[in-house]
Parts: C-alpha cells; sequence; structure tokens
C-alpha cells in the first residue's frame, strides 16, 4: 500500500476523531507546531525516524516538549492527538508522522471549507505598508472566487527585491521584482538567439 494512502487513512481518522470531540482547532494547531518542529530541527526528525533506539513513549515526551515549549510538567497535548500518537507508534507508523500530519492538516481546512495561503513580501516594512491593503483584495478575490474562507500567512523573505510572492493551496504568483526582471532576461537570451 503505498505511502500517500496510508497517510490519508489515518489522517481522516484523526479528523473523525477530532469532529467527534470538537478539539479539532487545538489538535490542528498543535499539528502544526510539531508539524513546523520536524522540518526546523533535524535532531527531532532524527529521533522521531529512528525505529529502534527511540522508543514511541520517548517520541510522545518529545513531541510534549516541543509543545509546552520545554516545560514538560504542563501536559498540553489534547488528549486526541496523545492517544493518535500512541496509536502511530504501535502500528508501526510513527516515521511516516509528517505525511500524516501534512494530509491531516489539508483534511481538516479542507472540511471545514478553508484554503490556506501564504504572502511573502520582501520587507517587514513593505508588509505593514502595503500589505494589508493587498492582503484584502487578495482575501476579497479569493473568497468571492472560491466560495472558500481564505486563512492567510504573511511572512518576510528579505532576498526579494520587491513586489510580493502569493502561495494559495499548490499554485504560485510571482509578483517580485526579482522574478521580472529574471523574465526579461530570458525574453532578451531569446531574441538574441533568433537575430544570431
Amino acid at each position: 500500500m503505498s505511502m500517500g494512502l496510508i497517510a490519508s487513512r489515518y489522517a481522516k481518522a484523526l479528523l473523525k476523531l477530532v469532529d467527534e470531540t470538537g478539539n479539532g482547532e487545538r489538535v490542528v494547531q498543535q499539528v502544526q507546531v510539531l508539524q513546523d518542529a520536524l522540518g526546523a530541527v533535524p535532531e527531532l526528525r532524527r529521533a522521531v525516524d529512528d525505529l529502534q533506539a527511540v522508543t514511541p513513549d520517548q517520541k510522545t515526551a518529545l513531541f510534549e516538549t516541543v509543545l509546552s515549549g520545554g516545560d514538560t510538567s504542563s501536559g498540553i497535548m489534547a488528549p486526541e492527538l496523545r492517544s493518535f500518537i500512541g496509536l502511530l507508534g504501535r502500528n508501526g507508523r510513527i516515521g511516516e508522522i509528517r505525511l500524516i500530519f501534512n494530509s491531516f492538516i489539508s483534511e481538516y481546512y479542507k472540511s471545514r471549507g478553508i484554503v490556506r495561503g501564504r504572502l511573502v513580501f520582501p520587507s517587514e516594512e513593505g508588509a505593514t505598508r502595503d500589505g494589508k491593503a493587498l492582503e484584502e483584495r487578495i482575501r476579497d478575490m479569493i473568497e468571492s472566487r472560491s466560495g472558500k474562507k481564505l486563512l492567510l500567512k504573511t511572512e518576510v523573505d528579505e532576498s526579494l527585491i520587491g513586489g510580493f510572492l502569493l502561495e494559495v493551496e499548490d499554485q504560485l504568483l510571482d509578483a517580485s521584482v526579482s522574478h521580472q526582471l529574471d523574465l526579461i532576461r530570458k525574453q532578451f537570451i531569446e531574441r538574441n538567439r533568433r537575430i544570431v
């Protein structure tokens, strides 16, 4: 059976569980925090992927530490998430947790009629000065066309010269100055090839 199909089945099981308990928003936020940590901290990723040296209970404790910001006495992990991670450990599927989490996040928002997006500006100043108006225009356009609510995250990437990047679901609009310059450069090269 393919990993994508396995991840989808586990994600749908977790979605069904949080729909029954009504704790979906808390669980999806915690899953996103864990997903971000797994992407950013290679040591955590290696510990989770290690099937021999790190037990499933130790992996759950690692996740608890991530969610609590290092304060392991707070016990803030949602009970649904704790039992789900335990199920993955017992079934030998903890190594696929990143794929399962990603699938769960997508399924959760799709079931709520929400599309996710990311708006990237070249500077903090541009994000605050120009960003709010642009963000509202984008939100209105996407919500009116799709009939779904847009959850838009704003970021800053100083490697952009100017303009912005907009990513919604699996589509990317690159309106950055560097991209425009690259297009002009390619057109110039193509025209020069035709002349020669």
